[in-house]
């Protein structure tokens, strides 16, 4: 099964995916569609850029290739985003519970485990594993994850690491998060083989 999600002005994002705020989130906006991308934006009520997330509604399981195609302006964490744990809240939005963050920046990538606190508690927020290159603002990023069991297989254009973790779940909603800047998304492609 091999679905690819181009990101433009036609798409209908929320018939595929399913928005998601995380415990931190100062908004709840949604992706502004352009003609040939989605992106977040700075947003005035906040004074900060607005933390935009998605995933999708199916969860998959397996042997799984993610890639999209990505950018930031100046600086930026675009991110693809897996987890289990969905939470419903009152106004009928969701919120992440434990998920897993493989963030490109402008310095190299970082793999994050998110665990929220009880009510008011801080998150927990471990990082799993790092590496250190340069990624080019305003170009197009190629973020492409293999994971199989609990490792993580992780190439940013021509540099790869991994990771590993024992909370990675076996089924999983699969996404992406524009945060810290400006990102803007151009495709998702999930693989199940």
């Amino acid at each position: 099964m091999k679905k690819k999600y181009i990101f433009n002005d036609q798409i209908n994002l929320e018939e595929y995916f399913l928005y998601v705020s995380s415990p931190v989130s100062k908004s709840k906006k949604k992706f502004l569609q352009r003609n040939n991308c989605i992106e977040n934006s700075y947003n005035e009520e906040i004074a900060d850029f607005d933390y935009i997330s998605m995933v999708t509604k199916e969860r998959v399981e397996g042997k799984l290739t993610l890639i999209t195609k990505c950018s930031f302006v100046k600086f930026g964490a675009p991110l693809i985003v897996l987890t289990d744990d969905l939470r419903l809240l009152d106004d009928g939005t969701y919120q992440y519970g434990v998920h897993f963050e493989i963030v490109a920046y402008e310095n190299g990538c970082n793999v994050w485990h998110i665990v929220p606190g009880l009510g008011q508690e801080a998150i927990k927020v471990t990082k799993v594993n790092s590496k250190e290159f340069l990624v080019k603002e305003n170009s197009i990023i190629e973020i492409k994850l293999r994971i199989e069991g609990k490792r993580l297989y992780i190439q940013i254009n021509d540099q790869q690491m991994t990771a590993e973790h024992e909370e990675i779940p076996e089924k999983m909603h699969v996404g992406i998060t524009a945060c810290e800047g400006i990102n803007q998304f151009y495709e998702l492609e999930v693989d199940k083989s």
